[in-house]
């Protein structure tokens, strides 16, 4: 008997539809942090509206480039209703530039 291999696209080097770039996740959570303000965004509120999956790595590579982006600790409420004590990120000041 002989099997048949499964054609597989998790190993196709082609650009999945849902792949984002980690540039472009950049750019989408910097421009939300300028658009809250003083507020900032929370981790929840990031991957909820921003649809960023993993926002405390985005930030951290902003802060690399030179964004003084804070973390302030606080309790949100993420879209089940559950409570979660995450980050709250507030962007102080754009690269190079002093709030």
């Amino acid at each position: 008997m002989t099997k048949k291999k499964a054609t597989s696209t998790a190993s196709s080097p082609k650009a999945k539809s849902y792949d984002m770039p980690s540039h472009v996740q950049r750019a989408r959570i910097r421009t939300a942090l300028e658009q809250a303000g003083t507020q900032g965004m929370s981790t929840i509120e990031l991957r909820e509206q921003v649809d960023i999956l993993h926002p405390a790595g985005r930030v951290q590579e902003l802060r690399e480039l030179g964004y003084h982006i804070d973390t302030v600790w606080t309790v949100t409420t993420n879209a089940q209703g559950n409570p979660h004590r995450c980050a709250r990120y507030v962007l102080q000041s754009s690269k190079g530039v002093a709030a």
